[in-house]
């Protein structure tokens, strides 16, 4: 499912490495968005600290998503109850699957501690990107996993060849940890590339493919892995509510996948997660219509206004396909992020080995995020970047 028809079924600049130098109850649309606004100018913006060290949607709460969970306070007394049936249904109609096959977790990283654990066995392999989000590594610590990073291409996708051929080379149980667009570069891998791995991988290899930004990617030679969900035994597809839907916070993601995943996977699963204030406000959020849209849009404007900055400065950056930009510092990181907190400002945390780039979420208003831009200028007033 491509990414309108994802809306229409209610979900509603690249170098080498080595050269890389209670609004329960709404009276009107229009009184909608007024909160939506409040509630976001309390998110990214907190006593003064413009918060782009984590992503969030700068709209903040979906109206409806907020409205339902103010309505389920009266729920908090008890245990979650038969609503996650509910939201489970919904993200099944979305992907095509059936309800046995949607596994829910205090985010998406949960699914991905989940997998972990499911997969994991003595001197098991573990195969990921190099720079890539942590999470699967970090997962991995408490087993005897051999780790194997592959450095990103020149054009900074995942190294499909290198990486299929090592796992071709191992007998023993591989998870392979694919985060499409990656994080934190914001860059895409060609789906044709890895569909043809999902298809011929043998069955000792068990993919992880994190989505959680594929609702921002609009590039042909980009698909989601859905299909695998119903193709495969081995690819588990993991998505989350704490980006374009703004509810972070309440830690809800889920994965889809084949039955019989679904079922080891919740073996390892928390009992009574997720919260039932997260569970309806994923289902509200799924029934905001025209929210999709809306925070595509503002996303849009905020890297307008950070790219034109990064483009006066000549800070290269890479294209994004997410609710980041990375881009370039030249500086010492750490002293880059000291600055800019002192600045009232939280940037993003390194990523080795590229550390003469820096993450910069897109989660303030443009307005906010031209604090950002002006603060980059009087650094580079200063000599610092």
């Amino acid at each position: 499912m491509d990414r309108r028809g994802f809306i229409s079924n209610g979900a509603m600049a690249s170098v080498g490495l080595a050269a890389l130098p209670d609004t329960a109850l709404a009276v009107s649309a229009d009184a909608a968005a007024r909160e939506s606004v409040r509630i976001a100018t309390k998110g990214p913006v907190q006593d003064g600290i413009l918060r782009l060290n984590h992503n969030a949607n700068p709209l903040g709460i979906p109206p409806k998503a907020h409205a339902a969970m103010m309505a389920a306070m009266d729920e908090v007394p008890h245990y979650p109850g038969p609503r996650d049936e509910t939201l489970i249904a919904k993200i099944a109609q979305i992907h095509g699957v059936s309800d046995e096959q949607v596994v829910l977790g205090a985010g998406s990283t949960e699914v991905i501690r989940m997998a972990m654990g499911a997969y994991a066995s003595p001197d098991a392999r573990l195969l990921q990107a190099n720079p890539t989000y942590e999470n699967a590594m970090d997962y991995a610590e408490p087993y005897t996993y051999r780790l194997e990073q592959v450095p990103l291409t020149d054009d900074f996708a995942h190294d499909v060849e290198r990486m299929r051929r090592l796992a071709e080379g191992w007998t023993e149980p591989t998870v392979v940890y694919i985060c499409n667009p990656n994080n934190p570069t914001g860059t895409i891998t060609p789906s044709a590339e890895l569909d043809d791995w999902f298809a011929s991988a043998s069955d000792n290899v068990f993919f992880i493919v994190d989505e959680a930004y594929y609702p921002f990617v609009n590039d042909s030679r980009y698909w989601s892995a859905e299909k695998w969900a119903n193709e495969r035994s081995n690819v588990l597809i993991t998505r989350t509510f704490s980006k374009l839907y703004g509810i972070a916070g309440l830690r809800i993601g889920y994965g889809i996948c084949g039955a019989d995943i679904a079922e080891r996977l919740k073996l390892y699963a928390t009992h009574s997660n997720p919260n039932t204030l997260a569970v309806e406000a994923a289902i509200g959020a799924l029934e905001d219509e025209g929210w999709y849209d809306r925070s595509l849009a503002i996303w849009d404007e905020c890297k307008v206004v950070v790219t034109e900055c990064l483009d006066e400065l000549e800070l290269h950056y890479f294209k994004s396909h997410t609710a980041f930009l990375f881009h370039e510092i030249r500086g010492d990181q750490d002293l880059y992020i000291r600055r800019m907190e002192e600045n009232g400002i939280l940037v993003g945390r390194p990523f080795p080995p590229m550390l003469n780039y820096n993450r910069l979420s897109l989660s303030a208003t443009p307005d906010g995020l031209e604090r950002f831009a002006d603060t980059l200028r009087m650094f580079r007033r200063r000599g610092w970047v």
